[in-house]
Parts: structure tokens; sequence; C-alpha cells
């Protein structure tokens, strides 16, 4: 019996803590019939956060590509045709 309640109790622990988290990964309820103020700033949150993410990883991956063509730039012009040391 105390095992039962203690799995409850954790069961409606879990669920609270999604409920309140704006960045949770269940996805949004469709089954709604009326769209109230929560749902709707949970949803937007959830885009904002979402496109802010994209947003944020093609930046570091255009800065990841410019870097690695730099060095890979800096590499080559390190050593001229004859094989001396330019730098």
């Amino acid at each position: 019996m105390i095992h039962q309640n203690k799995k409850q109790v954790l069961s409606r622990k879990i669920e609270l803590f999604f409920e309140d988290s704006y960045f949770d990964v269940q996805g949004m309820n469709p089954g709604l019939p009326n769209l109230d103020e929560a749902y709707l700033a949970r949803l937007l949150t959830k885009l904002a956060v979402g496109s802010a993410t994209v947003w944020w990883s093609l930046i570091e991956i255009k800065d990841f590509m410019k870097m690695r063509s730099s060095l890979s730039k800096i590499r080559t012009s390190k050593y001229d045709i004859s094989g001396k040391n330019t730098l």
C-alpha cells in the first residue's frame, strides 16, 4: 500500500513538473477545444525557444566552417612550393 502511494505521489510530481515546464518535449495537446492564455503562452514560448535554438546553431556552424577554412588556408600558406618555411 505504501509503495503504491509513493508511486502515485512520484507520478503526480512528474506530471506537475512537465505541466509547469515550458521546455518539455511532450508537445502540445491538440485536443483542446478552446485556446486559453496559458496554452497560447506555452506555444509561443516553445516557438521562440525553438527558433532561437535553430538560429544560434546556424551561427555556430557558420563560424565553425569559417574558422576551419581559415585554418586550412594558414596551413597551406605556411609552406611555399619549394618546401621552405615562409613564416
